[in-house]
């Protein structure tokens, strides 16, 4: 590598997070794995493949590509697409032992239809008040019982997604109650769905019902809890530094401007110093002279506008900086860290959209420091 922008994945945190999640759920309860959207912008196949050493049952994904990339990565656990499928995708899908995600009876008998002389696997997705996806939940129960009776279809799974869990109690528990009586129903006509599933990350923590046969964490999964009151009730470690080198340092005198538009000028003689990362690499220009980085265990803002390729950082109080100096952006050094969640919180986001947006631009590194 020529540039010296990478993400560090530290797969053993990873491995870590998903053991504590564990010991915060029924011990019958299954954690399915959530690696959509390349598993946060960690990287889906070797995320998946952690996820399959430690025997996670289930991966789910957001799209059909996402299935295929991880089956050609070599990934073998099965595999739930939870977004929608073509018809000429279900061939793929029943020799590849991936699951499908249906929302309607038409959607079913159209995925029966193309399974041809095979059975295609679906979970069935009810909309409990996401407003979204999902079978509308006064039509679910007889849509799914109608879909149940079709040839070449086997509904493995029933699920919902919940709008809130992480906000409105209530509300969560009204969408539980709905999903509760569907699962019921459908059981009653005789349909015994092997994975029912609802709580997200949030949701493992506020969901209060009969235990369900699996959950779903995605950020939580990656060391990154969705409301920071849920720190306390699961220990994670976040999984993902962004680091780089310092490739510049300059001196410039006061009043002088730095950057695009001029947002930011010196009031003092400062030390200048780039770093080669930008918007491009998914470094969020709302973070314009409002972030900093660690330099020489010390934090340095960020001076004038995120450009494209380049930071601009103020190393004026860290005389000893140099070029090719370590940089983090995201992660820890020198006994100090910044998170994805406190940039997050700058850039008026969330941070899932901060790890996810980290470019294909920046490799990916990857640590394990299991034996």
């Amino acid at each position: 590598m020529y540039r010296p922008t990478v993400a560090e994945i530290d797969l053993g945190a990873i491995r870590e997070n998903l053991r504590a999640i564990r010991a915060c759920i029924p011990l019958r309860t299954q954690v399915i794995g959530v690696v959509k959207a390349d598993a946060y912008g960690h990287g889906a196949a070797r995320v998946a493949a952690v996820l399959e050493q430690e025997q996670v049952p289930l991966l789910a994904v957001a799209t059909p590509d996402e299935a295929v990339e991880l089956r050609e990565a070599g990934i073998m656990t099965e595999i739930l697409v939870l977004g929608h499928a073509p018809p000429d995708f279900v061939p793929f899908a029943v020799s590849n032992n991936v699951t499908l995600t249906t929302d309607a009876h038409a959607t079913t008998a159209m995925y029966a239809s193309a399974a041809g002389s095979g059975r295609v696997r679906l979970h069935y997705k009810i909309d409990t008040g996401m407003g979204r996806a999902g079978v509308p939940a006064d039509t679910a129960t007889g849509q799914i019982m109608r879909s149940f009776a079709l040839p070449n279809v086997d509904i493995v799974g029933l699920y919902s997604h919940l709008a809130s869990a992480e906000s409105d109690l209530d509300f969560t528990a009204r969408q539980t109650e709905c999903f509760a009586d569907i699962v019921r129903d459908v059981r009653a006509g005789g349909l015994r769905p092997a994975m029912v599933h609802l709580a997200n990350s949030a949701g493992i923590f506020t969901v209060h019902a009969p235990p369900l046969d699996g959950v779903r964490p995605g950020i939580l999964l990656y060391g990154l809890p969705p409301v920071a009151s849920l720190a306390q009730a699961c220990a994670v470690k976040p999984s993902l530094s962004l680091r780089t080198r310092l490739e510049v340092v300059k001196d410039l005198p006061a009043g002088h401007g730095i950057g695009y538009g001029r947002t930011f000028v010196t009031e003092r003689p400062t030390r200048m110093g780039l770093i080669p990362i930008g918007y491009a690499d998914g470094y969020p220009r709302s973070l314009s002279n409002k972030a900093s980085v660690i330099v020489r265990g010390q934090f340095a803002p960020i001076v004038g506008r995120v450009s494209m390729d380049v930071v601009a950082i103020d190393v004026t109080d860290v005389p000893a900086a140099v070029p090719g100096d370590p940089v983090t952006l995201i992660g820890e050094q020198d006994g100090l860290a910044i998170t994805a969640v406190q940039l997050a919180e700058m850039a008026d986001t969330i941070s899932y959209e901060i790890v996810t947006g980290v470019s294909k631009r920046v490799p990916r590194i990857y640590i394990d420091r299991q034996p």
